[in-house]
């Protein structure tokens, strides 16, 4: 009897001594992954040309205190600027980025990106594809328009790309949306 009794009060006390609890099914969730396209716009610096070009993105985020964030963003974008001569670039980078959620549909958010980008010189100049190591800064605002899909209304990048011989500082804005995978 006194082993029932015992056995039964450490079944009752060992959640409250390890301050175990219950976890609403409710609770909002602090981690979300979501994938998404976008169109952009930016400024080459290779010579005057502007680009237009569409891209995509993926991103995982994780929410450390109410509203403030940290995660990771990966994107591809594929610019022309010159169609006719044929010179365009491609960006393949990822990095980790820094939210913080005002109210419960507008989240700003910082990024910092590495990888390489691709560089289609023209014709008269050379036919091969270079490729460059490139980091880029930069930041935007999403825009919550349900529990799935998210607008991304102004992402801005400036990115530095190690082209010879002094490289080149293009920027670059995208508008696009997102759909929240879990």
């Amino acid at each position: 009897m006194a082993r029932k009794f015992l056995g039964g009060l450490v079944f009752l006390l060992f959640p409250i001594i390890l301050q175990g609890q219950a976890v609403s099914p409710v609770t909002p969730k602090v981690a979300s992954v979501g994938i998404g396209g976008y169109f952009s716009y930016g400024q080459t610096d290779y010579g005057q040309y502007h680009s237009f070009g569409p891209g995509a993105y993926g991103d995982f985020n994780y929410e450390l205190r109410h509203g403030i964030g940290v995660g990771a963003e990966a994107e591809a974008r594929f610019l022309n600027f010159h169609k006719k001569s044929g010179v365009y670039e491609q960006n393949f980078l990822i990095g980790p980025r820094l939210t913080y959620e005002l109210g419960s549909r507008w989240i700003p958010y910082g990024k910092f990106l590495a990888g390489g980008s691709r560089f289609h010189y023209p014709p008269f100049i050379s036919n091969k594809v270079y490729d460059y190591t490139t980091f880029a800064y930069g930041g935007g605002m999403d825009l919550k328009l349900d529990r799935h899909f998210t607008l991304r209304p102004v992402d801005f990048e400036y990115q530095h790309w190690d082209f010879p011989p002094t490289g080149l500082t293009p920027w670059v804005y995208s508008a696009g949306v997102s759909y929240r995978i879990f």
